[in-house]
């Protein structure tokens, strides 16, 4: 794992040299703010990392249904809604009364 991370500031370190014109003599430079860069995206990921395993992950979250609001897909009384492709796939079919038949 040291050695990947020494690889990944080296690497960062070579794109900030070449970035700021492949002026020589600023190598320690380079080094520790690719070192400095690469310590706060370890950071992110981990914080990131950690926020998924308890559940607090950032994101769009959907908000609970207002009370007496109709939920997609349900009736006016509540009952779902069969389409012919649902009632195919359970094997079923609906007959023009609404009853189901096998």
């Amino acid at each position: 794992m040291q050695s990947d991370r020494h690889e990944r500031i080296s690497e960062r370190a070579y794109q900030i040299w070449v970035a700021e014109g492949r002026l020589h003599g600023r190598h320690d430079e380079h080094w520790q703010r690719a070192e400095r860069e690469i310590a706060e995206e370890e950071l992110r990921v981990a914080a990131a990392m950690a926020d998924r395993a308890a559940g607090t992950a950032t994101g769009p979250r959907r908000r609970p249904p207002a009370p007496g609001a109709k939920q997609a897909g349900t009736t006016t009384m509540g009952k779902s809604r069969a389409t012919p492709a649902a009632a195919a796939r359970r094997g079923t079919r609906r007959t023009p009364t609404g009853s189901s038949s096998s």
